[in-house]
């Protein structure tokens, strides 16, 4: 036991020595690694890269994200709110059906429409509502006549 005692205290003094190359655990690494150059110079700009200076335009701000509301497509139903509020807003269009449909809204001097989604596509329309009435309709081979159509109040 007391050769044990006597090794522990020799390995203990020799890794308290200056210039040592062990390391406790709780002793971080002296060194670092450094990429060098052809010159043998240190390379700091890969880790610390120059940026050109940070300007401030306005004009470059990201735009605020508009209301959106969520429409749902399917065979002669559209499924949306009956009322909403006055302003710019984003209809989020999904058909969700199995036929072609598309999204049309007509009224007070507005008159937008999507592309034709297949089933499972979505899309996205941009319309800047003033208070009104609008019709909203699938002008999709007749849909509209087979009861594909609802009227929205904008106040």
């Amino acid at each position: 036991m007391r050769n044990g005692i006597v090794i522990a205290a020799a390995v203990l003094a020799f890794a308290c020595q200056p210039g040592s190359t062990e390391q406790t655990a709780n002793t971080p690494s002296q060194s670092t690694t450094m990429p060098r150059t052809e010159s043998g110079s240190t390379e700091t700009s890969a880790m610390n890269p120059v940026l050109p200076p940070e300007k401030h335009d306005p004009a470059a701000r990201p735009k605020a994200a508009l209301p959106t509301q969520e429409v749902h497509l399917i065979e002669y139903q559209i499924h949306m709110p009956d009322t909403l509020p006055a302003g710019r807003l984003a209809f989020n269009v999904e058909n969700g059906g199995k036929e072609d449909h598309a999204f049309e809204i007509e009224g007070n001097g507005v008159h937008q429409q999507t592309t034709v989604l297949k089933r499972g596509d979505t899309t996205a329309l941009e319309v800047n509502l003033p208070p009104g009435t609008y019709t909203i309709y699938c002008p999709v081979d007749g849909h509209k006549d087979k009861g594909m159509r609802t009227t929205l109040t904008v106040k």
